[in-house]
Parts: structure tokens; C-alpha cells; sequence
């Protein structure tokens, strides 16, 4: 073979695509880099069926048409850093291939080198030691000997050569490697992606075999987190004239492995971010702000890296599956905890003037409350949409390793994000049980981590819901207020308002009765709350559990504590700190006990 032309690129790029997602869950398996989330196999395949989408949708055979289509295409349906740094890859070979209607050999040797070189400009910090280096000493080796190859297959075997040399040698230039025992995922990808057009040529087949984890032998020594930030965020964003170096230097300080790629031309362009980071909500406003968003991907890297450690230690992915909880971000669990308990949290929604703020990801607890502090406008909150939940449903199913989920949130008399997750629920066919839970903050908290520590014993949906049904029956809340201020702004004041108006600088001893709050005492100081509220919790926790919350006031967790040593095991207590969306319904220095049986 002497040439490439169009209808050799289609096929060319179908036998790579075939042959790498043979390979896909080796890939995934030594997946450390830049974050071990164990999905690197997973999106340079996606992304690969989409160049091959967009190579045999070409109207034409024309070599141009064809590359810019597979250009086009990839960038549109790329996934993850490597994905993303695929497309860019192609961006560069329809580049250099102009007006060209066959590549020779010797300009074969210059398509390695364009693609490498386009990558590299897609990356705002590029890194040595991973595909990067491997796409352009592969690139440099074709062009140094270039007047030697007689064919396209000695140029590719020469290739894979290099390719195989550059691949072994990450191993060294990158700590993490190092650490982990392997090599970059990446860079190993795309040596199966060449090996598959390499194989095509030779045989004349297209080759797909059948994936088998069995074939798994090369495993990470360490799987460990290597990024600070928690959420792997995508946007592909259509429109025009985009200002990539300006949204780059808006992007450099929000997160890292920061890529933003752009395709197409003329009055229709596409442009993919890619960035990890921890304001995914804030990374979609400045694509909002470069055009119409066609599709986005938040991704949860710390739960992908958990799934990934489970995987190592045996838990492979064919595991049985089983139940698994989603809540919302009312239940003001700690992350550590949600995260011990494999809880799938969907964020409210915080509104400050104009400003929308994901809770606990755009804004934490610290910057919730220094904000209800010094802005003018009171915060209001709104519940997370259908299609929130719809996406949470989804990336919970996408894992592989749940057959249905238990849907638990606050009280539906408190809000109406219930009815959001059941809206939401019907395009599941049943696989979705929701649960009103009754209560709120760390006792819908509390309720969740039973019902996690139940999936995770294998208890059967039936018997979860029928567990939680018990504990809200005997569910028991008692908080105070600061100030009742943001009681009555929030509107959940319900049957105390009058009582409220009476305290006369005592302090109120409120409660919730099914999702409602209504007055129980009030006391002089916080030493006969505490004692109050003691009166009315039972003698031991042998059949219970107990919570202890508060907003923006740790000392108060340890006051009530050193109350409750003498009486109870305070190992056995969940502490924690109300967020913002409670937050901004009970204002700073609330407090408050939870108990339920069970």
C-alpha cells in the first residue's frame, strides 16, 4: 500500500476503533493518570465510534471531507482527557491534509507529526510521560526516517516500534507511574489503536474480539487520587468565533487538566471544555457564555476512584449487583461519611440575587455561611430538577453495579423535591423506589446510612423501604434557633409562628412533625434546652441512633456532647454541620438533636 485515501481513512479508523475497544478494560484497569478513575479504555472507545460515525456519514469519499468529518465528529463525542486529546489528534491530521486528495508516504510521516502538534495546543499544562510524549516521539521518529519506509505497513510497523518504546518509558518519566506499576493509559491506547489499523492492513479483516476482564494481567501496585479536585466536568458548546485563549485563562485557576478544543468552521464551530474541578456549575456558565450547550458531563471522580480501589481489592465489575441510595444534599452528611457509605448525593439549589449555587458543589458550608453574613440579598432555595435526578439515576446505572435504587429525601411537606425524583423515576421502569423520609438534615442523614449499610448486606429493596418505613415512625427532632429571623424569611415557620412571636428573649425548643415545625418549650439558656431536650430522648441507644448538627457553630457539637457522655456512647453519635440549604432556613448557631429507632 502505497497511499491513503479517503475510503482507506474510513477503514483505517474503524479498525484502530475496533481493535482499542477490544482492549478497552486493560485500559481501564491500569488507569491512574491524570486521576485513577479506571474509565481512560471506556472514553477513548466512545470517542473512536464517534470518528468512525462521523468517517462513514461523509457524503463523499473525498480525503478532505472524510477527515474533516472524523475531526468534527470525535470532537463532538469525545470523552475524558484522552478523548478529548483524540479529537485534537485528528484536528491536526484534516489540518495538514488541506487540500490533499491521497497521502503518500512520506506525507503519512507529516500526518503523525500534526496530530501531535495539535494535541499539545489543546492543553493548557501539558504533561510528559503520557500520550502527549508518546504522539510526538512517534510523530518526530517518522519524519527523521521518513525516506525509508517503501509502504505504509513498514511506516506503521516502524511506528509501532517507537510507539511501543515511548509507551514502556512513561512508566519512568512519571511518579505515579512509577508508583502504580504501570503505564499511561492513554499512550497505551493509542498504540492499540495503531496496532488495530496496522492488523487491518496486513489482513484485510477488521477485527473486534470479545473483552474479557479474565485477560486482565497488568494491575496498579497503588491506586491513589492525584487530582485535588472532586468533579471531572465536559461541555461540548456550539456557536462561533470562539475566544479559546481567553477561556483558557479564565479556566487556569478553577482547576486542572484543563483542555479546551475547538472543530469546524465558519458560522457553526464546536468547542469541548474539559476540566477537573470543584464549580462545575460555575465551568457551565462561562460555556453558557460562549454559546448553545449540546451536551455536558459532570463526573464524580472520587466515586469512580472508590469503585476502581473496590475493583482491585476483588470486586470486579461483574460483581452481583445490589441496591444503591441516592439522596439529596438536605441530609447534610459529611463527605467522608457519604463517601464511606457509597450515598449518591443530588445537590439543592442556593440562590443569591442572581446567582445559582449547586449545594456542596459550587459552594460549601464555609462560604455558604460567610456569604448569608455579608450579602444584602437573603438566599432563597429550589429544589433539584427531574432532570437532575434523571442524570444522578443514570451515572448511579452507568457504574455497572446496581440493579435498582432507593430514592430517600426530606420530608415532601418541606419541599417538592420528592416529586422532582418521581417525575424523574418513570423513565426507569420500576428500578427506582422513592422514599419520603419524613425528616430532614442528619436525620434524613441517618436514615440513608441505614439503608447503605442494608444494600450493602444484600437486603432486598423490600425490606430496605420496610426498615425506613419503621424508623419514621419513631423519628424524633428537636432544634433551637440563634435568631428566628430566617425561619419566617424561608417560609417554613408553620404552626410556631405565633409561639415564636411570645418567647420574649427566651429561646424556642422546636420540632418537626410530619415535615412540619411546631413549638415544643423554650428555655432561659442553652444548659436547660439541653436538659429539656434530654427529658424527652430515651435512657440508652441499644435500639436507637442519634445526631447532633449545628450551623456554623462546632462549640455548641461539644457542649451538647459533654452533656450526652454521661448517658450515652459518643462513638455511636453522627455529628455533623448543617448546609446550605437548611442553612439558609435556620441561620447560624441553630442546633438540633435527631433520633429514630433502629
Amino acid at each position: 500500500m502505497q497511499y491513503l485515501d479517503g475510503i482507506r481513512l474510513k477503514r483505517a479508523v474503524k479498525a484502530g476503533y475496533l481493535w482499542l475497544y477490544s482492549k478497552r478494560e486493560l485500559l481501564n484497569a491500569i488507569n491512574v493518570f491524570p486521576v485513577a478513575d479506571g474509565d481512560t479504555g471506556t472514553n477513548m472507545a466512545l470517542t473512536l465510534q464517534a470518528a468512525v460515525a462521523g468517517a462513514y456519514s461523509c457524503k463523499t469519499n473525498s480525503l478532505r471531507d472524510v477527515a474533516n468529518s472524523i475531526a468534527l465528529y470525535s470532537l463532538r463525542g469525545a470523552r475524558g482527557n484522552s478523548g478529548v486529546i483524540l479529537s485534537q489528534y485528528f484536528k491536526g491530521i484534516a489540518e495538514f491534509i488541506g487540500k490533499r486528495e491521497r497521502l503518500h508516504i512520506s506525507d503519512i510521516a507529516g500526518v503523525f507529526s500534526a496530530g501531535a502538534e495539535s494535541a499539545y495546543g489543546a492543553m493548557s499544562e501539558p504533561r510528559e510521560g503520557t500520550i502527549l510524549t508518546v504522539l510526538r516521539e512517534i510523530g518526530e521518529h517518522l519524519h527523521q526516517a521518513r525516506e525509508k519506509f517503501k509502504n505504509i505497513h513498514t511506516l506503521l510497523e516502524s511506528a509501532m516500534e517507537r510507539g511501543r518504546k515511548s509507551v514502556a518509558e512513561t512508566r519512568e518519566k512519571l511518579k505515579v507511574l512509577a508508583d502504580a506499576g504501570v503505564v499511561d493509559a492513554g499512550a497505551q491506547g493509542f498504540m492499540h489503536f495503531i496496532e488495530g489499523i496496522n492488523n487491518f492492513i496486513k489482513t484485510g479483516e477488521l477485527t473486534k474480539e470479545i473483552d474479557s476482564a479474565a485477560d486482565i494481567q497488568e494491575l496498579p501496585r497503588i491506586i491513589e487520587e492525584h487530582s485535588r479536585f472532586r468533579y471531572c466536568s465536559e461541555f461540548l458548546v456550539k456557536g462561533s468565533n470562539f475566544d479559546i485563549p481567553g477561556l483558557k485563562s479564565r479556566l487556569r485557576n478553577l482547576g486542572d487538566s484543563v483542555i479546551v478544543a475547538s472543530s469546524g468552521a465558519g458560522e457553526i464551530e464546536y468547542l469541548r471544555i474539559h476540566i477537573h474541578t470543584d464549580k462545575p456549575q460555575r465551568i457551565k456558565g462561562f460555556a453558557q457564555s460562549m454559546g448553545t450547550i449540546e451536551n455536558e458531563k459532570i463526573d464524580d471522580m472520587k466515586s469512580q476512584n472508590r469503585l476502581m480501589r473496590l475493583w482491585r481489592k476483588g470486586m470486579k465489575r461483574d460483581v452481583t449487583k445490589t441496591v444503591r441510595i441516592v439522596t439529596d444534599s438536605t441530609c447534610d452528611l459529611p463527605e467522608e461519611v457519604a463517601e464511606f457509605y457509597d450515598i449518591e448525593i443530588v445537590p439543592m439549589n442556593i440562590i443569591f440575587g442572581a446567582d445559582l449555587y449547586k449545594d456542596g458543589v459550587d459552594i460549601d458550608r464555609k462560604g455558604f455561611y460567610k456569604m448569608l453574613s455579608e450579602s444584602e440579598d437573603f438566599p432563597k432555595t429550589s429544589q433539584p430538577s427531574p432532570e437532575d435526578f434523571s442524570d444522578a439515576y443514570k451515572n448511579v446505572f452507568a457504574r455497572g453495579d446496581a440493579e435498582s435504587i432507593i430514592s430517600l429525601h426530606l420530608s415532601a411537606n418541606l419541599s417538592g423535591t420528592y416529586n422532582s425524583a418521581l417525575m424523574a423515576s418513570v423513565e426507569f421502569g420500576g428500578k427506582i423506589t422513592l422514599v419520603d423520609s419524613g425528616t430532614v438534615s442528619l436525620g434524613l442523614g441517618m436514615m440513608a446510612i441505614v439503608a447503605a449499610e442494608m444494600a450493602r448486606d444484600g437486603d432486598s429493596p423490600e425490606k430496605i423501604t420496610g426498615k425506613l418505613a419503621e424508623m419514621k415512625k419513631s423519628q424524633k427532632l428537636f432544634f433551637t434557633l440563634e435568631s428566628v429571623d430566617y425561619l419566617i424569611k424561608g417560609g417554613r415557620v408553620g404552626k410556631a409562628r405565633g409561639f415564636l412571636g411570645k418567647v420574649l428573649g427566651l429561646k424556642p425548643i422546636l420540632t418537626l412533625v410530619n415535615g412540619e415545625v411546631r413549638p415544643l418549650s423554650k428555655a432561659r439558656n442553652r444548659e436547660k434546652i439541653i436538659e429539656k431536650i434530654m427529658s424527652l430522648l430515651p435512657v440508652d441507644l441499644s435500639d436507637g441512633r442519634l445526631a447532633v448538627a449545628h450551623a456554623a457553630d462546632p462549640s455548641k457539637v461539644d457542649q451538647i456532647m459533654d452533656a450526652l457522655k454521661g448517658r450515652y456512647d459518643l462513638n455511636k453519635i453522627l455529628t455533623g454541620e448543617i448546609g446550605p440549604t437548611v442553612g439558609t432556613h435556620c441561620g447560624p448557631g441553630t442546633w438540633g438533636l435527631f433520633y429514630m429507632k433502629g
